[in-house]
């Protein structure tokens, strides 16, 4: 699935209709109302979104102004929770949605690195930093160019490792690229540790990384083993910047 496409599916909590047009394999998601992520218009958005309205199991349709021999268009029902725990192998209350977090940052009604904070409007930074750590597993440099509002920065990996394994995943595969990730986690644990034993156990931690995938699912595990409430943001800090 694309890229864009999954990290937008990751933040929805109703369900919606995943679409892909055959003939050239674009996809956009919709919830019958209106398109939610990717690009139509005109007629064609216009039958898609009537369509959507009524699909209840994987279907195909025609739509004959499509300028393609292949007029077809494949419609599936998309069911959030259970996506949620086919890909994440979680319970739908270890994750957050940016929802959620939205809901408990505080509403600073400001631009923050070129991203909008929407919050509860009732909440306060107090509020916040009294109840929860927001954790960045994604390295230093990462973190330090773009970043949520309130996070602090634990990284898996550190910048050079971070590195190291793109080159290693553009030269070698996916293969070799976990291997190394492994070592780096293994060297890394003490330097982890250390960092965990610093936070507030009172504390609710969020943990989030780029996509919401590796990097966030290491470092909660390892948080939980060590007796901290944790919660990981669905889609990370892309998804983030998308909603």
């Amino acid at each position: 699935m694309d890229e864009e496409i999954l990290s937008r599916l990751l933040t929805f909590k109703k369900d919606v209709v995943l679409v892909i047009m055959l003939h050239n394999g674009s996809k956009v998601i919709t919830d019958g109302k209106k398109i939610l992520a990717g690009k139509l218009s005109g007629e064609l958005a216009s039958f898609i979104l009537k369509t959507s309205k009524g699909i209840k199991k994987p279907e195909v349709f025609t739509f004959e102004k499509i300028e393609s021999e292949n007029k077809l268009i494949y419609f599936e029902p998309i069911n959030i929770k259970s996506f949620l725990n086919s890909i994440g192998k979680e319970l739908d209350e270890s994750l957050i949605t940016n929802e959620e977090l939205n809901y408990l940052l505080p509403d600073n009604d400001l631009e923050y690195d070129g991203m909008y904070l929407i919050g509860d409007e009732d909440a306060t930074i107090n509020d916040f930093d009294e109840n929860y750590i927001l954790v960045d597993a994604r390295s230093p440099h990462e973190y330090h160019e773009k970043r949520i509002p309130h996070s602090i920065n634990i990284p898996l990996f550190m910048d050079d490792e971070h590195k190291n394994m793109g080159i290693v995943f553009k030269k070698e595969g996916n293969e070799k690229a976990i291997e190394l990730a492994g070592q780096y986690m293994k060297a890394g644990i003490p330097r982890l540790v250390d960092e965990f034993l610093q936070l507030d156990k009172s504390k609710e931690i969020i943990v989030y990384c780029a996509r919401g995938g590796m990097r966030s699912q290491t470092i909660t595990t390892l948080l939980k083993l060590m007796g901290f409430k944790t919660r990981r943001l669905v889609g990370g800090f892309k998804a983030y910047k998308l909603k």
